[in-house]
């Protein structure tokens, strides 16, 4: 059911986070290509290199990323994520990021995206 999906993972900072690297293992073991972009607070809880590791991409997480760094194009990288996807999951969705998300702002490269 997921093998082939393009699933785009946003990590916002809960404790709940530390479980993100068997869930995006347990993704690429269904068959899914899986991308992360993360905020600030998530890597108290998590490491991008790690959560690089497994997905097999670069993790985003600042909302201006370095332009020789990522593979999509620098105005738009935000625009192409999305488009890119089949589906967005967000977790854990912490109430700070639920209100951002919410209200429309769009601080950082989690809820820009």
């Amino acid at each position: 059911m997921l093998k082939n999906k393009k699933i785009l993972l946003g990590i916002s900072g809960g404790i709940a986070a530390i479980k993100i690297p068997l869930l995006v293992r347990e993704l690429k073991r269904q068959g899914c290509e899986v991308k992360v972009v993360m905020t600030k607070a998530a890597k108290e809880f998590v490491t991008p290199l790690s959560l690089s590791i497994l997905s097999k991409n670069k993790v985003l997480i600042e909302t201006f990323p370095n332009q020789n760094e990522t593979s999509v194009d620098f105005s738009t990288w935000h625009i192409n994520l999305a488009s890119w996807a089949d589906i967005m999951l967000v977790a854990p969705a912490t109430a700070n990021t639920l209100a951002k998300i919410a209200h429309g702002i769009a601080d950082d490269a989690l809820t820009t995206t």
